[in-house]
């Protein structure tokens, strides 16, 4: 069993919108977790119009109204009122998978020089093919992984894959190295980019593991991969075409393998599912041409563009 140092002290940060029916399934995940649970919970808020607040305060959970949501801006905000040494960060929809999430995400920390680490992601049973294969590939089960700076001269996004689904990070480090609250999203990858040219690490740890995935339509595939990949440009001003076309088409074939071997029923709907995908990549590499009438119906967050 892993063992938390006696001296840290834990927040879990859940940015939350109508989070009522997530709730009662995550805050009894955070009491059995072993050796002890977080010290503390905060909710930020987005105006939930459900029971979201009641329930928190129910629970002991700390909520913080935020007016004008944006990714980076509600996590900033609950960490500045955070009292943990590490702040725990989750998705409203990730579940604790097991009573030793919390350890193993929090192991890697007796390193000093390691600021953030990410957890595991397992997809819910009834995922789209496409979707449990994404996170089979991204979130692998093994061996930690462990990243750094070290003699490149400038980090690219597969050098800072991280994920705010379920990360942890010194709270020193985050008040220090916010994230951007400009961002239309991405702004875990941002973060790992600012601490990695600081000389810190971070840490895959995949023996901390949640369920979470998502059912998108075609149409919200459109959305998520234009506001990635445009928020990708403006974290890296060299990811360009040529960049998203080298990743996007080596991770294309080995998917595409798998969906002939594994799924070839689902193959008319995929290459509808890959159409929306590159659709999407394509017009989030054009978002600071396009109208913003335009940008509002692109974009998974329409708030961003007002």
């Amino acid at each position: 069993m892993l063992l938390r140092m006696a001296s840290t002290s834990v927040t879990v940060l859940i940015p939350v919108l109508n989070a009522a029916r997530y709730l009662p399934a995550l805050f009894a995940a955070f009491a059995a977790q072993q050796p002890r649970p977080p010290d503390e919970i905060i909710l930020v808020d987005s105006n939930s119009t459900d029971r979201t607040r009641e329930l928190g305060m129910a629970a002991g959970a700390h909520v913080i109204p935020i007016a004008r949501f944006s990714h980076g801006g509600a996590r900033n905000l609950g960490a500045r009122q955070a009292r943990g040494d590490i702040v725990v960060l989750l998705s409203q929809d990730a579940c604790p998978a097991n009573d030793h999430w919390l350890a193993e995400l929090l192991a890697p920390f007796a390193d000093p020089r390691v600021a953030a680490t990410f957890s595991r992601q397992v997809p819910h049973p009834d995922a789209k093919p496409m979707e449990a294969y994404f996170y089979e590939t991204h979130f692998p089960d093994g061996q930690p992984i462990r990243r750094e700076k070290g003699a490149r001269p400038e980090l690219g996004f597969e050098d800072v894959f991280l994920s705010n689904v379920s990360s942890a990070m010194r709270r020193e480090v985050l008040v220090k190295h916010p994230f951007d609250e400009a961002l239309i999203m991405s702004e875990d990858q941002q973060f790992a980019r600012d601490v990695l040219n600081a000389g810190f690490a971070t840490v895959y740890q995949p023996g901390s593991v949640v369920v979470h995935s998502h059912d998108y339509t075609l149409g919200e595939v459109f959305r998520r991969y234009f506001d990635s990949v445009h928020s990708l440009t403006q974290i890296f001003p060299n990811h360009g075409h040529a960049t998203s076309a080298r990743i996007g088409l080596t991770y294309l074939f080995k998917e595409a393998c798998h969906m002939l071997v594994r799924h070839p029923l689902w193959l008319p709907y995929y290459a509808a599912y890959v159409a929306s995908r590159s659709f999407g990549t394509l017009a989030g590499h054009h978002a600071d041409r396009l109208p913003r009438a335009l940008l509002r119906r692109f974009s998974m967050h329409a708030y961003h563009w007002t």
